[in-house]
Order: structure tokens, then sequence, then C-alpha cells
């Protein structure tokens, strides 16, 4: 059982936050990995997203600045010497930055060994999708991006898969609520909380701390 002295929040207290007024198509850094480019690149900037396209990547940091990441399954990652290219392109983001939202995008298909990856990504599309879509898709990425709410889901689910305790969890919710509430980001993961959290889980705890997205929410 965890004891707290004073107040105690719940997560529902982060919905009543008003912040529609705040949504704004280009508040999100986009990245895209396709070695073919993007079909519609040009016409999703010209609808206020900011998007930016690359051939591949050499570094699972350089998705680091990027809180949504559209990543193609075949003819990336040839880096990283896989033969699930893209896929594992995916699966190190999942690993490393959680908090991010992932597109698998392919006009291939697969066999079920790729249906790993596409779990872990939090949209599966197909590129015969049309702009439209794409606007549609975006809008609705960016909302549940900025929400503080969904934010602290994703990182709990991480948590929980990484077998933090239930107690340390319990203790982190509150110090996030209590820091997007106040706008203290001082206030979130304080050194006593996760003093006993593994390091490469307190790693990724901290990066989502110094990330864009944080800072959005908290500001």
């Amino acid at each position: 059982m965890v004891w707290l002295v004073g107040k105690t929040f719940e997560l529902s207290e982060l919905d009543n936050l008003n912040r529609d007024a705040e949504f704004k198509r280009n508040i999100v850094d986009i990245l895209c990995i396709d070695d073919q480019g993007l079909q519609y690149e040009e016409i999703i900037r010209h609808h206020g997203f900011n998007i930016r396209v690359l051939n591949d990547i050499e570094d699972i940091r350089a998705v680091g600045d990027y809180p949504v990441v559209i990543c193609d399954i075949k003819g990336v990652g040839k880096a990283f010497n896989s033969q699930f290219e893209g896929g594992h392109i995916i699966q190190e983001i999942k690993k490393h930055y959680p908090s991010k939202v992932l597109i698998a995008f392919s006009g291939h298909q697969f066999d079920a060994r790729y249906n790993k990856y596409f779990k872990m990504s939090d949209y599966v599309l197909t590129k015969d999708i049309d702009s439209d879509q794409w606007v549609d898709v975006l809008d609705e990425i960016i909302k549940k991006i900025t929400s503080p709410t969904e934010q602290w889901k994703r990182m709990r689910q991480y948590l929980i898969d990484n077998n933090v305790s239930i107690k340390t969890i319990f203790l982190l919710e509150q110090e996030y609520i209590s820091a997007v509430l106040s706008k203290d980001p001082s206030k979130f993961a304080k050194a006593k909380t996760i003093a006993s959290v593994p390091q490469d889980v307190r790693g990724v705890i901290q990066g989502f701390i110094a990330s864009l997205i944080f800072k959005l929410i908290v500001g």
C-alpha cells in the first residue's frame, strides 16, 4: 500500500484543461523515413504541418527531436543490418523513445514475422491513402500527442512493461499531474522517486523530461 501525506490527484483532472485553443499543426515536428520519399510531402506541408523527409537514418538518435515518426518498412534501416529493415527502426524507437507516436507505412505485403512491428506502431498506413487521409490522421495524432493524459498513459504503460513497481508508478503519476497542473517540470521524477528504477528506464524518463513533448505539455 502507498501512503501519501497531503492531496492526491486523479489523472482525470488533466482532462479538464482547455487546450483546444492551443492546437496548431506546426507545433509538433514530424519525421518521415522513406527511401522513395513521401508522395504528399508538399501537400502536407502546405496544410501547415512541420514535416521533414529522410531517405534513411544511420543512428536511432536521429529521431530524437521528432515527436512523430513515419517509417517505411521496406528499403530503410540499412545501417542497422537487420532483415526487418524499417521494422527494426520501429522497435528501436519504441525501446528508447516510448512517448513518440509511430506510423508504420508501406506499399508491400509482409509475412507474419512482421506483425510484432506493426503492433508496436500507433498507426499502420498503406501507400495508397490520399492526402486528405494524411491530414486527418496527422491532426488526430497532434491532438493526442499534446494531451497530457494520453502522454502519461503511454509512459505508464512503458513503466508497467518494464516491471517498475506499482508504488513507484503511482508516485510518478502524482508528480506528473502536479507538474502539469502547476506548470513546474521540476515536480516530476524527483531523484528520490526514481532512485530504485533501473538505469535504462531512468534514462527513458529523463529523456522524456528533456523532450519537446514534455515541454509542450508542461510549458
